[in-house]
């Protein structure tokens, strides 16, 4: 087990030093120096004090592998730079935004977990075949919605049609709400097509009928077996769910105007804050790496047999 742990933490690590390293060549190693280019601006509000120290920063004067070894040894000591508009320190702005976006991010997560649950559930145990049928559809359907349009359409029906919340700069817990189910309602399609896909394969294994030969109730059956037993695949599909609710939340937090990742990266964005892009990129690359090392985690709790390597059978003479 803990040679198992030890292994997937070092593929984490490794994960989020390539993804900082490619987002560093990316940003920062183009033609005309991006950063000397933006302070250099006389729009800019950094004053050429601050500028010039901002400058002696990133030790643009040095070559480029001394610029990028000194960028790692900050990343460690948890210096991500100053933002080129305000002067500000990266981890300030990042800190001021990230509570929002998480908040947003766990109820995402919950809706599309409970969501995802509810159809699988509801289709397994349901015995009209027609809203069998359509449940079944509605994966596809979700999947197929950008989070962006579907953002609208919440904004459109129960903003502005319904007056259920305020669309702009509203921090109401009912805009909270209705910004976290715009994007779970995308993001629970994965998760609920392979949970059903893992159900349906497991009600036909011989087990299930030999509990219904002795009289076990069907709902019993899937919540103590079935359900137990198809949670494997729904997992490493969670994992991978988690980090696109990062990804989406910074959408969503634009489109609803709420405060946040989103708001400070189309900011960034548009004003060519390349630390502060870069900061949101590697917070993007962490959320992904962390769910997923928490599935690997959980699998061995769920399925013992990933503790276990099994020994190398002897050939025999």
């Amino acid at each position: 087990m803990l040679r198992y742990l030890t292994r997937r933490t070092g593929q984490a690590l490794l994960v989020l030093w390539l993804a900082y390293t490619a987002s560093y060549a990316l940003l920062y190693q183009i033609p005309s120096n991006p950063i000397s280019v933006r302070l250099a601006d006389p729009d800019n509000p950094v004053s050429p004090d601050d500028a010039a120290r901002i400058l002696a920063y990133y030790g643009l004067d040095r070559p480029v592998w001394e610029q990028y070894l000194g960028s790692l040894q900050r990343l460690f000591e948890g210096d991500i730079g100053f933002s080129l508009i305000s002067g500000e320190r990266v981890s300030t702005l990042v800190a001021k935004a990230i509570p929002s976006t998480l908040q947003l991010t766990a109820l995402g997560l919950v809706f599309a977990i409970l969501l995802a649950l509810a159809i699988v559930s509801i289709v397994s145990l349901t015995r009209w075949e027609s809203l069998r049928r359509a449940l079944e559809l509605l994966p596809s359907l979700f999947v197929s919605v950008p989070m962006f349009w579907l953002g609208l359409l919440v904004i459109q029906l129960f903003s502005f049609r319904l007056g259920m919340f305020v669309a702009v700069d509203d921090q109401a817990p009912s805009s909270l709400l209705f910004a976290a189910l715009a994007m779970a309602l995308p993001v629970s399609a994965p998760l609920a097509a392979v949970l059903m896909a893992s159900v349906q394969a497991v009600y036909h294994e011989p087990f299930v009928e030999v509990l219904k030969t002795k009289g076990v109730g069907a709902i019993r059956i899937y919540l103590r077996h079935v359900l137990r037993n198809s949670l494997m695949p729904a997992l490493t599909v969670l994992g991978i769910t988690t980090g696109e609710l990062v990804a989406g939340a910074v959408v969503t937090e634009t489109i609803f105007s709420r405060p946040g990742l989103g708001h400070l990266t189309e900011r960034s964005v548009a004003n060519q804050d390349l630390p502060v892009i870069q900061a949101v990129v590697l917070i993007a690359a962490a959320a992904f790496v962390l769910a997923n090392w928490l599935v690997d985690v959980v699998h061995p709790l769920v399925d013992p047999r990933v503790r276990t390597t099994p020994a190398p059978k002897e050939s025999a003479t």
